[in-house]
């Protein structure tokens, strides 16, 4: 082979090896930046992934608090609204009884002590005259009268004092439900909180989960690139190898084309001097008759 197409060959290959040290560079370097990104990735992705149980355990606990408080709420409120019904049912109850005590008082307008009195009085003159026939009757009469009217005036009293009970009764529950409505009004205010943290815990939660997804899916892809980025530094590697060996290989052709060169011009002076009829020394027959693997071993 020529010289000069060995030469041609050693800088086309050189110039490609040369191509293939900057790529293996380039993708080095590149894939040097993708790793790096890689680790800030995996970090921020760890550093998410830590916040999540806490996050989880603190959602489970408000929802479970949360449920514990609607559960008390619900009774409360069903207890409300049976202290409700019996206050309607004590004021109806009431009214029908101040009315009845109304008309009750129409009938019974003497007090009870002036009604005794005058029933004394009068079984204290049936006890100690001596009255005639005509007046005992009219005393005993008026006895049975005011007896009546007595009753009346005692069962007046009674339903008074019933009444007073009842108005008791209904202050006592007028308590009780400003206490339950007071109670049910914490317990609202509590648990809208607990439902505004759950809402803000399962947003985030959410939240934390879309971005896990997002890098995931961003690491997976910069990891692929550094597979791909791997495996053609690999194959550039191996093509880096082939060249060399080609050129080392033509380094050596043209090692030869050189030596081929110059004993075939010793040749042609030693053919000259052997015309003119000189004398050959042993190097000079050694250059004739030897051959090209003789003289690559000097």
């Amino acid at each position: 082979m020529e010289s000069s197409t060995i030469r041609a060959q050693i800088e086309a290959l050189t110039a490609e090896l040369n191509s293939i040290r900057e790529r293996i560079k380039e993708a080095k370097e590149e894939r040097t930046r993708i790793i790096e990104e890689l680790k800030t990735l995996r970090a921020q992705r760890a550093k998410l992934l830590s916040d999540l149980p806490g996050l989880k355990e603190r959602y489970r606990s408000i929802v479970s608090k949360r449920r514990e408080l609607m559960e008390s709420f619900k009774n409360l409120a069903n207890e409300r609204k049976a202290r409700l019904a019996e206050l309607k049912e004590l004021r109806e109850l009431l009214q029908a009884k101040n009315s009845q005590i109304r008309e009750m008082e129409k009938q019974a307008r003497t007090p009870t002590s002036i009604l005794r009195e005058e029933i004394n009085r009068l079984e204290w003159q049936l006890q100690t005259k001596v009255l005639s026939l005509e007046e005992e009757n009219r005393i005993i009469n008026k006895i049975k009268r005011l007896n009546e009217l007595l009753a009346k005036a005692e069962a007046l009293k009674k339903e008074k004092n019933s009444t007073l009970e009842m108005k008791a009764l209904l202050s006592s529950l007028r308590i009780q439900v400003e206490d339950l409505s007071k109670k049910l009004g914490n317990l609202r205010e509590e648990i809208n909180k607990l439902s505004q943290e759950r809402d803000f815990l399962r947003s985030r939660i959410d939240e934390i989960v879309k971005k896990n997804v997002e890098l995931k899916t961003l690491i997976n892809e910069k990891q692929e690139q550094v597979n791909k980025l791997s495996a053609m530094i690999e194959e550039l590697v191996r093509k880096q190898g082939e060249i060399r060996e080609k050129l080392s290989q033509l380094h050596k052709d043209l090692e030869r084309s050189k030596i081929s060169q110059i004993i075939d011009a010793k040749k042609q002076e030693i053919m000259e001097k052997l015309k003119k009829g000189g004398k050959l020394t042993f190097e000079e027959l050694k250059i004739l008759y030897g051959e090209l693997e003789d003289f690559e071993s000097e």
